[in-house]
């Protein structure tokens, strides 16, 4: 039978894996922007009825007139279904109609249409024309979407030098995600043409820099990076100090994370009874592993009431939720744990846990900011 810190340190290199968020491209869903005619983000907004209405007739009045901003907003307004009846079509018009102007937003916002293939057929090379053309007129935001396109091939060959000029290029504008980014690729380090070497002492740079401007990415990043490292390397004082920012902000994968450390007393004296009110709140976000190391505090009675049919009715959570391969290692320790229970208490959890995992998970649980200063 593993223990309770076996399960944990199993678990936590899981949440590593998951954690570690890929390069990513701004498609035009990230920090609406706001202007007097609407979005033109193409978020909704929330404003008076009547205030909508006549937002849209006067984006529609000065449309007319080669007034590209408004043409960008009204294609916001269709592209979102915003106080008119969505249209994809129409929001391209509208976008490209702009973006020949030489709007930098509607070219960014036309990009991500051609991206996802709403109201033109997918094409990841004509949206990198667009993200580029915008880049190229000064949109921070189609900066870093074209960094992320050089550095994962879409719509264009992969160039690791290129992806670096273009995140930099971005991080003079000021942009959060094109630090995250940096700090991802030099985290991993890119292969492809061009190649960029992993390189730790800069990964940790950018990611502290995004970290230190709200991106609860590289918090989480670096939480794992700080705790997993080879032993001489490891500071769980800055893994806890980064987790427990990124808890403050909800982030589920670092109550995860951060619950293993408190569970095992690492950085720390231990916490269990912290650890487990940790797990519940991620585990009812539908974090799996978070489910697991939860099941195994049950098991062991640490910092919760020792309960072998909580212990198994977590672990069925916790297995039915993974999808990767290591999936059956959690089917394995579920069974062990049914196996101590008796037939009529199996079909009785069981029933619970398929209620549970059919359940509106759409509310769930906040949890208070654990401060810097947890040890």
């Amino acid at each position: 039978m593993p223990t309770t810190a076996a399960v944990a340190v199993a678990t936590l290199t899981l949440v590593v894996t998951c954690s570690t968020r890929p390069i990513q491209a701004d498609d035009g869903r990230r920090d609406p922007t706001r202007d007097g005619l609407g979005v033109l983000s193409g978020a909704r907004i929330e404003t008076p009825p009547m205030w909508e209405r006549d937002a849209v007739r006067v984006m529609h009045d000065a449309a007319p007139s080669s007034d590209a901003r408004a043409m960008t907003a009204l294609g916001a307004r269709y592209a979102s279904g915003c106080s008119v009846e969505r249209d994809d079509g129409m929001a391209v018009r509208c976008y490209a109609s702009a973006a020949e102007q030489g709007d930098s937003n509607a070219m960014f916002l036309l990009a991500s249409m051609h991206a996802r293939g709403r109201g033109v057929v997918r094409d990841p090379r004509v949206a990198f024309e667009w993200r580029l053309k915008a880049a190229d007129a000064g949109n921070v935001r189609a900066m870093t979407s074209v960094g992320s396109a050089f550095a994962s091939g879409t719509g264009v060959e992969a160039d690791g030098f290129e992806a670096v000029r273009w995140f930099l290029k971005a991080v003079d504008g000021g942009d959060t995600m094109a630090m995250a980014n940096l700090g991802a690729l030099y985290l991993g380090g890119f292969g492809g043409n061009h190649g960029v070497q992993a390189d730790r002492t800069k990964a940790i740079h950018w990611l502290r820099v995004a970290g230190e401007c709200g991106d609860v990415y590289s918090m989480v990043a670096l939480g794992d990076l700080y705790s997993r490292s080879p032993r001489g390397a490891r500071n769980y004082d800055e893994a806890i100090r980064w987790y427990a920012r990124a808890v403050a902000l909800g982030n589920t994968k670092a109550m995860t994370s951060l619950g293993v450390l408190f569970a095992d007393g690492k950085g720390c004296d231990a916490k269990p009874a912290e650890a487990a009110r940790l797990f519940l709140v991620a585990a009812k976000d539908g974090v799996p592993e978070a489910m697991l190391n939860l099941a195994g505090l049950y098991r062991d009675g640490r910092g919760v009431t020792k309960s072998l049919e909580e212990s198994y009715f977590w672990a069925c959570n916790g297995a039915a939720s993974l999808t990767d391969r290591t999936r059956e290692s959690a089917l394995a320790f579920t069974a062990r744990l049914g196996a101590k229970l008796s037939a009529d208490a199996r079909a009785m959890l069981d029933a619970r846990h398929q209620s549970w995992m059919a359940r509106d998970r759409s509310a769930t649980e906040p949890y208070a900011a654990v401060s810097d200063e947890s040890k």
